[in-house]
């Protein structure tokens, strides 16, 4: 195993920033950040980054001696990433060997720890077709239950730790928008079932809630994917509606990211633009949420971190675009399984208008 190495003479640091750090090298996910701050460079190493929330090391006072390579897919397979503490002079030395041949120091006087949480519930990332509406739900109960798994209840409510049980309910995870579609998800668990349970008979859903008292005395497999399939009846948007109100409830407990003046203005005009287009379309409603007679349009967004976060990666506003026959309207209705029902995501208002020209 490859962890942070304290030798003998010097004493491991109890502190929680320290078991953090030999964390990362346990887990192999070592990287290093620098950014210029005033003149001065600042270095951080990132512990949990996600849609919900950002943690990280900055090391205080601090310079390097030798040469970071970040990983990349063509040094990838030279050998994993260890580290060394010692201490000098009131200094800490991290020794970092990365493969066979390249070693840097980074000697620092002490380690911050930076975290905060965020808002989630807009957040929609399309990476696979098909019950998209239940699969971005699902993407935001994971991110729940991680930051919940690496953080414990500092980061997450009382109203987070009963949405993250249905993290292990594994129906509803064969619509993650990762992984292999074709490889089932591990079993339920007890507090699983009961989480979904609680959902169907809040939403007066007797025939879902009785195939998932049958589910708990027999959890095979057959009726795993059967009440997984059952999750794309229309018969379940109430199931749906409820635990999509509640994601949004818990999340509004937080703030959402501020990237600073210039960039938050940009968002908005982002947000603001796409209100007016919508509108000239003949939609109805205010942002994200809108409606044209039978077509119903949500805008989700990708946010990228507010610090350490690739250039390449901005932010920027999907649309899911649900379309149901008339007297069937539901919210996000069209991304059901049914009769007159069809949905997409679009990556643009033109797309959208492409989408429902014929209509």
């Amino acid at each position: 195993m490859n962890y942070i190495a304290h030798p003998t003479d010097i004493p491991l640091n109890p502190s929680e920033e320290f078991s953090m750090l030999n964390e990362i090298f346990e887990q192999q996910v070592f990287e290093l950040c620098i950014h210029e701050e005033n003149g001065q460079k600042a270095y951080y190493i990132p512990y949990m980054m996600n849609d919900a929330l950002e943690c990280y090391l900055i090391l205080e006072h601090c310079r390097m001696t030798g040469e970071y390579q970040p990983e990349t897919d063509e040094n990838e397979e030279e050998g994993p990433c260890s580290g060394q503490l010692e201490e000098k002079d009131d200094l800490f030395g991290l020794i970092v060997r990365q493969g066979q041949d390249r070693v840097f120091t980074l000697w620092f006087r002490s380690i911050r720890k930076v975290l905060k949480c965020y808002q989630y519930h807009a957040i929609g990332h399309f990476w696979q077709e098909g019950q998209e509406q239940w699969r971005r739900l699902v993407y935001i109960l994971g991110t729940i239950h991680d930051k919940y798994q690496y953080l414990g209840e500092e980061v997450c409510s009382r109203e987070e730790q009963e949405l993250l049980k249905l993290a292990e309910f594994s129906p509803l995870r064969r619509w993650s928008p990762l992984g292999d579609p074709a490889e089932p998800p591990a079993p339920s668990s007890e507090e699983g079932i009961e989480a979904m349970k609680a959902l169907a008979r809040e939403t007066g859903d007797r025939a879902y809630e009785r195939l998932l008292m049958l589910y708990e005395k027999f959890p095979c497999s057959f009726l795993g994917k059967l009440l997984a399939k059952q999750l794309t009846d229309p018969g379940r948007t109430g199931i749906y509606e409820l635990l999509e109100k509640k994601i949004q409830s818990a999340s509004e407990k937080y703030p959402p990211r501020d990237y600073g003046k210039q960039c938050n203005t940009e968002i908005r005009c982002k947000r603001k633009q796409a209100d007016e287009a919508l509108k000239r379309l003949g939609f109805s409603g205010t942002y994200p949420e809108y409606r044209k007679k039978n077509i119903g349009v949500i805008a989700m967004e990708e946010h990228p971190f507010t610090v350490m976060e690739s250039e390449e990666f901005q932010f920027c506003i999907r649309f899911m675009v649900s379309i149901c026959s008339e007297g069937h309207w539901s919210r996000n209705g069209g991304f059901f399984r049914g009769a007159g029902r069809k949905s997409g995501i679009a990556q643009s208002v033109q797309e959208i208008e492409e989408m429902t020209h014929l209509l």
